[in-house]
């Protein structure tokens, strides 16, 4: 079963670009492990200011799952947290 992303955000409150295509196509193929940089988030929504990414989505488990690190670091897409540096997970529902 593959993971669906409900939403992907990138950069600050005010200030992001909505990355949930561009999740969603680095969780295919059971690419569960995303670096979070402004290349790989598809630009710099905040020039100078750190940023974090936070997703939404539905795990192997049917539940629906929020995840969010910082700039610079990884998070792991699961259905449990993996305790990756800058990442923090919660399972909702």
């Amino acid at each position: 079963m593959s993971i669906k992303i409900q939403s992907a955000r990138y950069g600050l409150p005010d200030r992001h670009n909505d990355v949930t295509a561009r999740i969603q196509l680095m969780a295919q193929d059971s690419n569960r492990t995303i670096a979070i940089n402004n290349e790989s988030m598809g630009g710099d929504p905040a020039y100078g200011h750190g940023k974090t990414l936070t997703v939404a989505y539905y795990g192997d488990d049917g539940r629906l799952h929020m995840t969010e690190g910082a700039e610079g670091s990884t998070i792991l897409l699961g259905d449990e947290s993996h305790g990756l540096p800058g990442s923090s997970q919660w399972s909702i529902g």
